[in-house]
């Protein structure tokens, strides 16, 4: 850089026009060199430090969420132990006036669905336990729930305990999981029992990260949701996703996502090979 600089000002021209000796065009180039890389350094550093902030604000974000799920589900035990009372209450005035069928409808109506919320809610997060970044363990909660609310099973499996590899932005792998989430609770509402199975589990030499849900189709085109076809998705929220998703993933060679579409299932993989010396 500084010879190219030295080029362009060290020429019969510019000597005649400005005469300086050698020693001052020396500290000329120095100075103009010493500008080009602050120009460079400091708006990277400056977006390096924006990125940090908003990764940190992210974290706090979803920390926030994370408790907030906690303090909510606490209120719901609360109130769950308090009508808990009235509900008792209600069944010894029933059982006194042997009216059994006012028994079976208090039993039906309220002792059930309240009992499902609430074993639902502590059975997801006592899955989530083996999930160490608090950010994917509270959005996955937080998918979790919403697709519960919306009346989808949800299945997870996290035997052993799974730590994101520190090869991959923890906000790209949280946009992952969102994306793939979010397209499976669309795509399984239209199925005749909508369902959502997820899975983390890391191998030898790989992390896996798979969701798989029941369709409407028994079958689905995979050449749809690759990068080749060139047709339009009817579902512009879903086109979109996978669209972020792909622009994600080139971003990270040793990350392989896998597809399957058979017998009214469809089932996505983040397959993430370990690897060492990674510039981010």
């Amino acid at each position: 850089m500084s010879s190219i600089w030295f080029r362009i000002l060290w020429t019969a021209e510019m000597r005649k026009l400005i005469p300086l000796s050698m020693e001052h065009y020396i500290l000329i180039v120095f100075a103009f060199t010493i500008l080009y890389i602050l120009a460079i350094y400091v708006p990277t550093k400056l977006l390096q430090n924006k990125a940090t902030i908003q990764n940190q604000q992210l974290e706090l974000v979803n920390l926030s969420q994370y408790t907030s799920h906690i303090e909510t589900m606490y209120d719901e035990l609360r109130r769950f132990r308090h009508d808990y009372k009235n509900i008792l209450l209600s069944l010894n005035d029933a059982v006194e006036n042997r009216n059994i069928d006012q028994v079976s409808d208090i039993f039906k109506r309220v002792v059930i669905p309240t009992n499902v919320n609430v074993e639902a809610r502590t059975s997801v997060l006592g899955k989530l336990a083996e999930v160490k970044n608090l950010e994917i363990k509270s959005l996955i909660y937080s998918k979790t729930m919403e697709a519960i609310d919306k009346g989808i099973k949800v299945e997870i499996e996290i035997e052993k305990p799974i730590k994101l590899d520190t090869n991959i932005q923890i906000t790209d792998m949280l946009r992952i999981i969102s994306i793939l989430f979010d397209n499976a609770i669309n795509a399984t509402l239209n199925a005749k029992q909508p369902q959502i199975n997820l899975s983390m589990f890391e191998e030898k030499n790989v992390q896996i990260f798979q969701i798989g849900n029941s369709t409407k189709e028994e079958h689905i085109n995979l050449s749809k949701l690759s990068g080749r076809f060139n047709g339009v998705l009817t579902n512009s929220h879903h086109g979109l996703g996978l669209r972020n998703l792909r622009s994600i993933l080139a971003r990270y060679p040793f990350i392989q996502n896998n597809r399957s579409s058979k017998d009214y299932w469809f089932e996505q993989q983040i397959v993430i090979y370990k690897v060492t010396h990674v510039k981010k």
